[in-house]
């Protein structure tokens, strides 16, 4: 857009300006020889009180560490650590793993009644000290399956070993770890 127009000087005319004879004009110009004496500066009150020093912040909370989603070296299920590579670690873990929620998980009997069958999935975290937190059913199937499988989560806590722990950068770190358990009813 175009600048705006300039402001337009209004004329004042001569009878509209007020006179009046009550006021008195004092002449403070100054001759070359005279001298000025300053005027006495008024003590700034602040400046003359001290005050303490302000008390020093409040240390720093630590901060939350942060969990992992996918980490170089995910964590595993205990018992695998004298193999040679990781991949055979890894699959020998996953089948620990399963091996243990096959013996410690019963199928619910409201479950089995009403014929529920389908994955609960499991999440929790797997601390850098191998400790299992945090767990929570992410996905549910009903009659009592997610409480079935939070139950057998929970039962990891009470192994002789903790979890291997992931890493990231060559540290362990807390890691969010999804475990899927599948309720499958067998017919005789």
């Amino acid at each position: 857009p175009p600048p705006p127009p300039p402001p337009v000087i209004q004329k004042v005319h001569k009878e509209n300006i007020l006179e009046s004879d009550d006021m008195d004009f004092v002449d403070n110009s100054v001759e070359a020889n005279e001298s000025i004496e300053a005027p006495t500066p008024v003590a700034d009150k602040k400046a003359e009180t001290k005050h303490a020093p302000p008390p020093p912040p409040p240390p720093a909370e630590p901060e939350a560490e942060e969990i992992f989603k996918v980490v170089e070296e995910m964590p595993r299920f205990p018992g695998c650590e004298d193999l040679a590579t990781t991949d055979e670690r890894k699959a020998c873990a996953d089948k620990k793993m399963l091996q243990f929620i096959y013996d410690n998980i019963q199928y619910p009997s409201i479950a089995r009644e009403n014929g529920i069958e389908g994955t609960v999935v499991v999440r929790f975290v797997v601390e850098a000290d191998g400790a299992i937190k945090h767990a929570e059913v992410v996905r549910d199937i009903g009659g009592r399956c997610g409480e079935e499988a939070m139950r057998v989560v929970s039962l990891m806590n009470a192994l002789p070993q903790k979890w291997t722990p992931g890493r990231q950068r060559g540290k362990p770190v807390r890691v969010w770890f999804n475990l899927p358990v599948k309720f499958i009813l067998e017919y005789n």
